[in-house]
């Protein structure tokens, strides 16, 4: 059984990384607040056409390996439409 990757915060308190695993598409209203956040510049948008012919926008998962599982974009969300996952060791 493989632990969980657990480090430690400036104050010394434990805490777990949560890296970004799934947007979930139906959720996401492609406002693109998620993207201008990250630092790691780990995410982006797509474009793509409704049903109705209107182009859309989808927050993406562009570059997973640079993420650092900080949930920021998870938590900017207003839809929650990121779920996360720890790494193990």
């Amino acid at each position: 059984m493989s632990d969980i990757l657990i480090y430690k915060t400036f104050g010394g308190l434990p805490w777990t990384p949560k890296f970004v695993e799934e947007i979930d598409k139906a959720l996401c209203l492609g406002c693109g607040r998620c993207v201008k956040l990250c630092v790691q510049e780990c995410l982006g948008l797509e474009s793509f056409e409704d049903d109705e012919g209107t182009e859309r926008h989808v927050a993406k998962i562009v570059n997973k390996d640079q993420c650092i599982g900080c949930q920021s974009c998870g938590k900017i969300c207003v839809r929650r439409a990121y779920t996360f996952k720890a790494k193990s060791a």
